[in-house]
């Protein structure tokens, strides 16, 4: 049996601390929580989690710098931003810091054990040391590499990943979307929106892209 993942919940308040570790007890995890940046990076250099649950705004130190910190000292252990106060800002300094992974507060039990559980996945998987040929990379395999890509913040091999995920229906929602993210790194603010427009005539429900384009055209208009 392979050992238990271990998990780092970084959040201020106690009841949200208390909700995440119900809903993840449920699965063989270690769980450990923090309420601050300043003493989840104690316990990250004591212990290293397999994962972190970082909310961005806590006193102390918030969970912009405590991931910048991350980051800095090499630490690639995967994040996943939980936050009520997350921004299109927000977002895009995350993933150029590594963090794809969002969760709004407060999420669900199933939905936060569903993208604990991908994530936890994606990170098991070895990363390919070479490009893949798209044309004979499975569907799974693909997003899997270009999130990692993402992750490492290799972002030209992301992007040729993600190019070719947006040809394939079930993917090119969320592969436009990142796209789109990525020109905002490069601060290429039209092609940023017309990755997101992509992204929603994929799929008209898909949140991130919409709310995106809410911030763009709410911006235009200051």
């Amino acid at each position: 049996m392979s050992p238990s993942k271990r998990i780092l919940i970084v959040e201020d308040e106690p009841n949200v601390r208390l909700v995440f570790r119900a809903a993840l007890s449920l699965d063989a995890y270690i769980l450990v929580t923090a309420e601050d940046g300043e003493t989840a990076q104690r316990f990250q250099k004591q212990a290293p989690a397999d994962l972190i649950l970082l909310d961005l705004n806590m006193p102390c130190m918030g969970g912009m710098e405590f991931l910048r910190r991350l980051r800095e000292s090499g630490d690639d252990v995967p994040v996943v931003i939980v936050s009520a106060h997350d921004s299109t800002p927000n977002v895009v300094q995350a993933m150029r810091l590594g963090a794809i992974d969002f969760l709004s507060k407060p999420p669900t039990p199933e939905s936060l054990r569903k993208v604990v559980a991908e994530v936890l996945a994606r990170a098991a998987v070895k990363p390919a040391k070479v490009e893949p040929v798209p044309s004979a990379t499975p569907e799974d395999d693909l997003m899997v590499q270009a999130k990692q890509a993402l992750n490492h913040r290799e972002f030209s091999r992301a992007e040729t990943l993600l190019g070719s995920a947006r040809r394939r229906p079930d993917l090119a929602a969320e592969a436009c979307y990142l796209i789109g993210i990525l020109h905002e790194l490069r601060d290429e603010k039209d092609a940023a929106f017309r990755a997101y427009q992509a992204s929603l005539q994929a799929n008209p429900k898909f949140e991130p892209a919409r709310l995106h384009l809410m911030k763009y055209f709410n911006d235009r208009l200051m």
